[in-house]
Parts: structure tokens; C-alpha cells; sequence
């Protein structure tokens, strides 16, 4: 299907072909394109959303002659968009706030899980994540000329919450403009380290908040957070950066993937970022601690005892062990996974981890929100 095409039965207008071309050279990879700009003409082409009634629980009426203008406009936008990929998936997130309003899969679906399944290939789970984002990430967009992902967008709200708009935007910009600096990019796992180093509160003043933010964002980056390379603890290598599989000569060590994922929400962050940058790091450590495990065995230790200086073979031996085992703690006390969330027996409905405000056995049940009822334990996966 052609881009254009996808606005047969939407915006049907000049404003509607140009939206069309634009996402047409997203598509296209052409060097002209512009991403927020055709981001900004996706959002502006759908109707406003106070504009849509909005439908009360129960009301399985018939789409007005409207409400089916509405719809066929906002479907043309999102499946525009779903095509154009991660730069236009606010735009999806704005299209379903209001087709969630309308509750325009009346007559046509059951519910509007499947109706956000059918028409965007996501889960509604995955839908709510990005209506909640939409806004600061539009904006963020706006003002930057970066788009940010899911996954990055999931930090820069955090950060909305506590020190408001403003800093959530500016720790967003700093951070891309640091990164880019150092020849990568602002990830996820990036900006979560430069949101944390933040402290309790920020300056009023512009130019002082962005300084401070500026500041905890290179104290982050400069603690050894991974832009490109795995690093090994860098700060207290004594200044000797542990090289990285692409640097050491490995033989027959494969990469080690995760465990393909059946549940869909997790498919679905997958998708958003392709791989986390966290996954990747943690492969290139495994490989990393298989190569060593490889090329130091018990007889190296054995040589180097007894061919050795003893007092250096004693702090070398003291120094592995001592990196070993912090390792070694990170990995034991690292938070566990869990599998797929099941579907609540009675209303079909997908369960949460049961909320700290239900009492004993937070976390550790499956709660169904609408029928506010544990169903089962909540195992982690082994």
C-alpha cells in the first residue's frame, strides 16, 4: 500500500498529500526528510480531540455520520504512521486518545484491545504506555528536533514528575548534545544515569537548571555508563580500560541471545528500541567473562605464583578477586524477571503485579484490576 493511498479514506486534502509525501520520504530514507517536521503534520492532521463526543460505558450506538468522519480520518493518520515506524509513534499515541474517547470500535470489535491490535499491530497495554508519553514527547520533539523513543521517554517523564516540563526537556536536549559529543547516542540506560545523579531539586533560574543538569549528566557519563564500549568499572581500573570482545580475539564464543519473548508487551519494547541498550551491554559482558574464563585458567594462577614477583602475584590476585566479587554481588543481588502477565479467568482482562495498597503479598500475586482479585502467584523466571 502506498502512502498516499492510506489517505484515501483520511485527510483527503493538500494538507493530507504533503503529510503523505513527507512520511513517504521517512520511509524512503531520503536526505530531505525531515522527522519532526513530518511529525508535527501527522499530529496536526487529525481532528481535534475536543472536537470528539465522547462516549460513555455502556453506549453501543451507531457511529454518527461524524463520529465515522473522525474515525476514517484518525485510522488514515495512524496506519500512516505505523508505517513511518518509531518517528511517528507519538503520532499512533495521539490517534488512539481518541479513538479511546470515541470508543470507535463499537459495532466492529468487542473491546478496544482488539481493535488497537488490529489496527496498529500492538498491544492496548502498549497503546496506554505511549498515550501517557505522547505529550512531553511531542513536545520534547518540538523543542529539541530529536524525537525520543519509547524507552527514552519513559525517563524524561520520570523526570517531568519530579522537577517538571521544563527539566524533563532539558535533561532530554543536554544529554543528546553530550552523548553526540562523545560519538553516541542518548539511550535509555544513559539518560536513566544522568536522571539519577539529579539532585532533589533544581534551580529556578534557566541557565542555572541547565547547568546543574548539564553537570550531573557528565558526572553520570563520566562514572563509567556505557556509551558505545562496554566498560569495566573504568574509574577504578587504574586508568586500564578492560577491552571489548570486538578488541579481543575470541574463538567460537557466539553471542549469547535472550530468550525469544512470547508475550506481546515485551515483543512490543523490543520493538521500540530494537534491542535495549541494557541487553546488549550485558551480552558483551558475558562474552567478555567467557573469553577471560577461557584464557585464565588454575595453571595461570599456578605459573604466575611461582614464576612471578610474590608480592605482585598477591595484589594481583587480591585486585581480581576484588573486582570478581563485586560482580559478582551486582549479578546476585540484580532484580529477577518475570514471566507473561495471565489473563484474568473471569473478565479476559490482563493482571498486574498485586498494588502495595491491596495489603500482603504485594508484588508477589497477579491482581485483576477490574474484578480487584488476586489470580495466582506471581514466580519469577528461573
Amino acid at each position: 500500500m502506498s502512502i498516499s493511498s492510506m489517505f484515501s479514506a483520511g485527510p483527503g486534502s493538500a494538507a493530507g498529500e504533503a503529510v503523505a509525501a513527507r512520511t513517504g520520504a521517512i520511509l524512503d530514507g531520503r536526505p530531505d526528510a525531515n522527522p519532526v517536521a513530518a511529525l508535527e503534520e501527522l499530529a496536526a492532521s487529525l481532528p481535534a480531540l475536543d472536537d470528539i463526543r465522547e462516549v460513555p460505558d455502556g453506549d453501543n450506538s451507531a457511529l454518527s455520520d461524524i463520529e465515522r468522519e473522525q474515525k476514517n480520518k484518525t485510522e488514515g493518520v495512524i496506519r500512516t504512521a505505523v508505517a513511518a515506524g518509531n518517528t511517528a509513534v507519538w503520532v499512533i499515541a495521539q490517534g488512539l486518545e481518541r479513538a479511546a474517547k470515541g470508543k470507535w470500535w463499537r459495532g466492529t470489535h468487542g473491546t478496544y484491545e482488539e481493535y488497537v491490535k488490529e489496527l496498529t499491530g500492538r498491544s492496548a497495554s502498549y497503546a496506554r504506555r505511549l498515550r501517557s508519553a505522547a505529550p512531553l514527547a511531542l513536545e520534547t520533539a518540538a523543542r529539541t528536533g530529536r524525537v525520543p523513543n519509547p524507552g527514552q521517554a519513559d525517563e524524561t517523564r520520570k523526570v517531568e514528575k519530579q522537577h517538571g516540563t521544563e527539566a524533563a526537556i532539558l535533561l532530554f536536549d543536554v544529554v543528546a548534545e553530550i552523548t553526540e559529543e562523545m560519538g553516541g547516542e542518548p539511550t535509555a540506560q544513559v539518560l536513566r544515569a544522568a536522571r539519577q545523579e539529579l539532585p532533589p531539586a533544581l534551580p529556578d533560574v534557566p541557565e542555572q537548571q541547565r547547568a546543574e543538569i548539564e553537570t550531573s549528566a557528565r558526572r553520570a557519563l563520566g562514572a563509567g555508563v556505557r556509551i558505545r564500549t562496554p566498560l569495566f568499572e573504568d574509574n577504578s581500573n587504574d586508568g586500564v580500560r578492560i577491552r571489548t570482545p570486538a578488541e579481543v580475539e575470541i574463538e567460537s564464543v557466539d553471542r549469547v541471545q535472550p530468550d525469544e519473548q512470547t508475550d506481546a508487551d515485551a515483543d512490543e519494547v523490543v520493538d521500540a528500541e530494537i534491542v535495549p541498550d541494557s541487553i546488549v551491554t550485558l551480552n558483551d559482558a558475558l562474552r567478555v567473562l567467557t573469553a577471560l574464563n577461557k584464557a585464565v585458567s588454575k595453571d595461570t594462577f599456578s605459573q604466575a605464583a611461582q614464576a612471578g614477583d610474590p608480592q605482585e602475584y598477591a595484589d594481583l590476585r587480591a585486585k581480581i578477586l576484588k573486582k570478581a566479587n563485586a560482580f559478582q554481588r551486582k549479578v546476585q543481588f540484580a532484580p529477577f524477571a518475570y514471566g507473561p502477565a495471565p489473563q484474568c479467568a473471569s473478565c479476559d482482562a490482563t493482571t498486574v503485579p498485586i498494588p502495595a495498597n491491596q495489603g500482603v503479598g504485594a508484588g508477589a500475586y497477579w491482581w485483576c484490576e477490574a474484578c480487584e482479585k488476586t489470580m495466582g502467584a506471581r514466580e519469577p523466571l528461573a
